[in-house]
């Protein structure tokens, strides 16, 4: 039995969070040394440039041409988009408790079903309203219950808030952009641009290696290979196939799942109200499998 094109979609956008919330705890562990958010951001594009390179390449070199007129949107895209979704979120983790960080950043959805209405005259239907609270209240049950002190500042809020302004912006302008490029090219020239945009304007991507460690070199490829790029690319499909709101608030999964890890393997504790979230965020995914969704 063949799966309908938004069961496809909502497979792509949940195996994105399940790698992004693997990859979350790498990231928290990268940057309790001298690894600032910036340079691991540059990091995790200039590798994950690399690593497309070749695959283009590869299945095929037409899909590297980018007309000019189409330069300034993902000039865009990479940096507005891509590159600061990455720098604030990792900053508001270093500022904030991460409950509230992730909490802050998976506004995101609430963010593009606005848009859709306002913009792009998409309807907000009551199985999508309902699917809306049901991921953000579970999401926000998942972070609460997450260990550490809460912590909370000013410029750690904002930081949080812009990360989901920024990873809406970004999933609304890869929306646009499949209207006329393949995936591959889409993510491509996002990292790439990432990485230039770094590269030029991080405080400290130059720095030498030596002081990071052999092991984090380990998780650094890995964060670019399984927490960017193939996540990213399986997000990016998932656009293709559903609206931006809902890969959106599909995404909200990450948090449930790197609640559930942590309890695994790091023996964090896992309370009921987490697993209501969890729930929460569950229903609210199965909500958007309704044809009226």
């Amino acid at each position: 039995m063949s799966l309908s094109k938004s069961s496809v979609g909502l497979i792509a956008a949940s195996a994105a969070a399940l790698l992004w919330a693997i990859s979350g705890v790498c990231g928290k562990v990268l940057m309790t040394g001298s690894l600032s958010p910036a340079r691991l951001v540059f990091y995790r594009s200039t590798l994950g440039t690399l690593l497309l390179l070749p695959i283009l390449l590869w299945h095929d070199p037409s899909l590297l041409k980018l007309p000019l007129r189409r330069l300034p949107f993902f000039l865009v895209m990479g940096t507005a988009g891509l590159a600061l979704t990455q720098f604030t979120y990792y900053s508001a983790i270093q500022s904030l408790s991460v409950g509230l960080a992730i909490l802050l950043q998976y506004l995101a959805p609430l963010w593009i079903v606005l848009f859709e209405r306002l913009f792009s005259r998409i309807p907000i239907t009551p199985v999508k309203a309902a699917s809306l609270i049901l991921a953000l209240a579970g999401c926000g049950m998942v972070s609460a219950g997450m260990a550490g002190n809460f912590r909370w500042g000013t410029g750690g809020v904002l930081l949080g808030i812009a990360a989901g302004v920024s990873f809406a912006a970004y999933g609304l302008m890869t929306k646009h952009a499949l209207k006329s490029h393949r995936e591959l090219t889409v993510l491509f020239y996002s990292l790439l641009v990432s990485a230039v945009f770094w590269a030029l304007f991080g405080p400290d991507p130059w720095q030498p290696l030596l002081e990071i460690g052999a092991l984090k070199y380990w998780m650094i490829g890995y964060v670019a290979a399984f927490g960017t790029v193939a996540p990213f690319l399986l997000f990016t499909y998932a656009l293709r196939h559903l609206q931006a709101s809902h890969v959106s608030i599909t995404s909200t999964l990450e948090p449930v799942i790197a609640a559930f890890i942590a309890w695994v393997f790091l023996d964090e504790t896992l309370t009921g109200l987490q697993l209501a979230g969890g729930g929460c965020v569950l229903l609210a995914i199965y909500l958007l499998q309704r044809p009226e969704a």
